[in-house]
């Protein structure tokens, strides 16, 4: 919850921008329920978690080893997730696992196949796309 598409849903969906006659506040999607409590997008928490992320990311740029400044992003990613993992929001997780708790304990990924095609429609604009990609790469 609280992510760039929960607030256009709830921007576009909002009464106040649907009758607008004049300047309206902000609105405030609810995006994410704890306990039947909504957070809304860029609540507090949600912006501490990413503060925690972008600080985390500092601090690997400036005291990291170099394996770790190449992969500063994932890294601090990572971390905002444990942090996410780790905190409760009224007693309510903000990850939650339920679906890793329901799943299947081995899963075989191969079992469906897709069948493979070709679309004729699409050599000739794949072909343009080429010929300019490689004059732009010749110069």
């Amino acid at each position: 919850g609280g992510g760039v598409v929960c607030a256009e849903m709830g921007w576009k969906t909002h009464s106040q921008v649907v009758d607008l006659e004049g300047l309206s506040p902000i609105p405030g999607p609810a995006c994410a329920t704890y306990n039947d409590e909504p957070l809304f997008y860029g609540a507090p928490q949600y912006i501490g978690l990413g503060f925690s992320v972008l600080s985390f990311l500092v601090i690997i740029e400036l005291f990291g080893s170099i394996f770790m400044k190449n992969c500063n992003v994932i890294i601090a990613l990572l971390f905002g997730y444990m942090i996410a993992g780790l905190s409760e929001y009224n007693g309510a997780p903000y990850v939650n696992t339920q679906n890793i708790k329901d799943a299947d304990p081995i899963t075989f990924l191969w079992v469906e196949t897709f069948p493979l095609g070709f679309y004729g429609p699409a050599v000739f604009p794949m072909l343009i796309a080429y010929l300019v990609t490689t004059v732009e790469t010749v110069g």
